[in-house]
């Protein structure tokens, strides 16, 4: 492997265009196009470790074009544009779609030690029209790519995804609800993990060039297995790693008396009297106050960890105790926080904005 050399990165985007994304034709154009977007971006800001291109492939059976159509075939990610032609119709070829454009882009690249794939499947219902891939046959292939180091993610909704995921062997996985809510929510996630994992690679190439090929192997691995961040908060928080920080929902005058509040004073440093803001190994968040007074100090937050990019942030169930609020009411406040990897919200929280995590 050339140490000195630049990843080459082959982002490959397999998308379901069948009847039932008819609904999501809006959301699933703008997702496409935010993630061609920071692709780009990585591009610029990663140039010196880093060569991008797209294939971008759709699917349906039962319509008037082929089942399988690769519309934009391994271009450089700067020779891209806006991509419109979305018609949804037809059935599902899941596995056809899969295989065939994995093995192609296999077959370009396996003798490239500096190359990697990062693909991401999306799709709004099981397989149920494919004519050369079966289930067993696309995993045997998944599992040789993912021992080569490529990322796989899935995003799926409408059907048992964590079902087909775990018979795909595909470790990264979101399932959303099917409306434009659910799916836009996916794709902001999508294109924040996407920009997290260029920025490992960046360091790998730059900062870790005398990595032996089998260190560089393993580091991709491990890359391509945490795609997506662990960015559930627990129900249960017993101890904090280092860079970790409590966040729960206080009074305004930080008495802390129960909940949450009393936990982080007992466990993790929140003073008493202080009612917003970094306090020990916590940060409040008034919720006693106005809706309005809680929508600007959840702002206050996000800009906060917005600053302490290496700091992550456990967001606890903020306004949806004492307060009384629930997770619909309060989980839209922290929407911004999708595209922030330093961020963990709880598992209400992320369903309440369309999405749930495996």
């Amino acid at each position: 492997m050339n140490k000195n050399g630049i990843a080459r990165i082959y982002n490959l985007i397999i998308v379901d265009e069948s009847g039932s994304m008819g609904g999501l034709v809006k959301a699933t154009l703008s997702g496409i196009n935010e993630t061609i977007g920071t692709i780009r971006k990585a591009q610029e800001e990663f140039a010196a470790t880093q060569k991008h291109t797209l294939t971008l492939v759709t699917f349906d059976s039962g319509s008037d074009r082929p089942d399988v159509r690769t519309i934009i075939d391994n271009q450089p990610i700067s020779n891209v544009g806006e991509f419109t032609d979305y018609s949804p119709s037809g059935c599902t070829p899941l596995y056809d779609a899969m295989g065939e454009s994995l093995t192609k882009l296999y077959e370009k690249i396996k003798n490239d030690s500096d190359a990697t794939a990062v693909v991401t499947v999306l799709t709004d219902g099981l397989e149920n029209s494919s004519r050369e891939w079966t289930a067993s046959a696309l995993r045997k292939l998944i599992d040789k790519l993912k021992a080569d180091g490529w990322s796989f993610s899935y995003m799926g909704s409408a059907h048992n995804v964590k079902q087909v995921t775990d018979l795909l062997a595909i470790d990264n996985v979101v399932e959303f609800s099917h409306d434009s809510r659910g799916a836009g929510n996916t794709w902001a996630k999508e294109s924040s993990s996407r920009l997290s994992y260029f920025k490992k690679m960046s360091i790998m190439y730059s900062e870790e060039c005398d990595l032996s090929d089998k260190e560089r192997m393993e580091r991709k691995r491990r890359f391509a297995k945490e795609y997506y961040s662990p960015r559930v908060t627990p129900d249960h928080i017993n101890r904090l790693q280092e860079n970790e920080i409590f966040v729960f929902g206080s009074n305004a005058h930080g008495q802390h008396n129960g909940g949450a509040a009393a936990y982080a004073m007992r466990h993790f440093g929140a003073v008493r009297g202080q009612g917003e803001g970094l306090q020990g190994r916590s940060y409040a968040i008034p919720t006693t106050g106005s809706f309005e007074e809680l929508v600007a100090a959840v702002g206050r937050f996000v800009k906060f960890a917005e600053e302490h990019p290496e700091t992550r942030f456990l967001v606890t169930r903020i306004g949806c105790g004492n307060a009384g609020l629930t997770p619909m009411q309060v989980a839209p406040l922290f929407s911004d926080c999708i595209r922030m990897e330093n961020i963990s919200l709880p598992a209400d929280f992320w369903w309440a904005l369309g999405i749930k995590m495996f």
